[in-house]
């Protein structure tokens, strides 16, 4: 985890010096206090159609995620953030609250969204109970919908064959109305929790304002970096052990050469 961390990092300083990317239309458009739509149909990963709505009870608040499954960088990284909070919260996914991931890709299939959640579970201790973290697939159309409801721009590079788009989950009341956006790839104990229990109130607000590794967040160029970034990594690390290893070798050459002199 620390390398990870540590990799992106390093990957936001590589881009800053690199030549800017084509300028994309991706961000966050907040719409507190807007209701979703309820009716947009959807795939779950058991293969069972479903609608929005499906999530949307009128009782439980609902911790929702827009990523995909052919993500290795800031989805892995968010989701893995969202499995920490679950684990650390008090409150039970599927039984406090609603938890589900929507896919950015269309094109992604049965098998991919089935892999995917089955990690998410076992990450959350919830291994083999679907219900816990739902995750929906579906076409182009009602996941653009959701998306401008919500006021997530992403939009797909094609130079770098990835989607680009912020990271932030969203908190939606039991009646599916925003009640928070909550930015980053980490999150303060207790953050999720508290936003949950004032969207399952009816309550509304405030979002974060930080935003972690935000140069990340709005450059899809970054995976071109990914390899050589990782290559860095490793030189610096052998260069810091032999440089460590050196000093050490010289402190000891110097300490036999002074016990060695003439009182």
């Amino acid at each position: 985890m620390m390398k990870r961390a540590l990799l992106l990092l390093m990957l936001c300083a590589a881009t800053a010096r690199a030549d800017a990317p084509t300028k994309l239309d991706v961000g966050l458009d907040e719409h507190l206090g807007a209701v979703v739509p309820r009716d947009l149909p959807f795939t779950d990963a058991s293969g069972a159609r479903v609608r929005l709505g499906d999530v949307l009870d009128g009782r439980h608040p609902v911790l929702l995620v827009m990523a995909y499954a052919r993500c290795q960088m800031l989805c892995s990284v968010v989701l893995e953030g969202v499995a920490e909070a679950v684990k650390a919260s008090d409150l039970a996914p599927g039984v406090d609250y609603r938890l589900v991931v929507v896919s950015l890709d269309p094109n992604e299939t049965l098998d991919e969204a089935r892999e995917r959640q089955t990690t998410l579970l076992s990450r959350i201790g919830h291994a083999g109970d679907r219900r816990a973290w739902r995750y929906f697939i579906g076409s182009a159309q009602p996941v653009a919908a959701l998306a401008r409801a919500l006021g997530f721009r992403y939009t797909w590079d094609e130079r770098t064959k990835q989607y680009a788009h912020p990271a932030v989950v969203f908190v939606l009341t039991p009646t599916g109305r925003i009640s928070a956006y909550v930015r980053g790839v980490r999150f303060a104990d207790g953050e999720l929790e508290a936003a949950l229990e004032r969207a399952a109130a009816g309550g509304v607000g405030p979002s974060t304002t930080g935003d972690l590794l935000s140069c990340f967040h709005f450059d899809p160029a970054l995976a071109h970096y990914k390899s050589k970034i990782e290559i860095y990594f490793e030189i610096g690390a052998a260069l810091v052990f032999f440089a460590l290893a050196g000093a050490i070798v010289a402190l000891v050459v110097w300490e036999r050469r002074r016990a060695r002199r003439p009182a």
